[in-house]
């Protein structure tokens, strides 16, 4: 399942795609997936901790440009779902290795998948169906899934996944 969203590019948007883009933001060197690749975790998956744990001073601010996305486009009410995970990631392209990722799902439980792309090109494929993303695009998105790496430049997305109360209790 593949939807794309509106992104109402919110004052709160701009600002943290700013502040993500920015030489202030600081990235950790991560493998997974099979592909080299930045991360900046906002909010730790509760694989780790049985528990979804801040672990970013902007945790707040990301969760309110998440939520406002969510809301725009009436995905949830506001007591049906919350944020199991959210992290920005940066890829390079590599013409040496691999250009696409492994195919995954983020976690062994139901969840959807929120992807932002600030910035590069590099599809997303989900199961079958290729997605080719432009600047500030919202996808929306359960299943497996993995991406190309970008052409030229970076690609940096923030990458989030939401537990739905509803989806979980049928």
């Amino acid at each position: 399942m593949l939807k794309v969203l509106e992104n109402p590019i919110t004052n709160n948007f701009l600002e943290l795609k700013k502040y993500v883009l920015s030489n202030d933001f600081t990235w950790k060197y991560e493998q997974s997936t099979g592909v080299d690749f930045y991360s900046h975790t906002f909010l730790q998956r509760p694989e780790y901790f049985g528990y979804s744990k801040p672990v970013c001073k902007s945790i707040e601010f990301n969760l309110t440009v998440l939520s406002e996305i969510i809301d725009h486009n009436k995905l949830f009410s506001n007591d049906e779902y919350f944020f199991l995970r959210s992290n920005a990631n940066c890829v390079h392209p590599d013409e040496g290795s691999d250009k696409f990722s492994q195919p995954h799902t983020d976690h062994v439980f139901h969840h959807y998948n929120l992807l932002i792309y600030l910035c590069g090109d590099g599809e997303t494929i989900i199961e079958n169906e290729k997605y080719f993303p432009k600047e500030n695009d919202v996808i929306f998105f359960t299943g497996k899934h993995y991406m190309k790496r970008p052409s030229k430049g970076r690609r940096i997305i923030l990458i989030s996944t939401i537990f739905d109360y509803n989806k979980n209790n049928d």
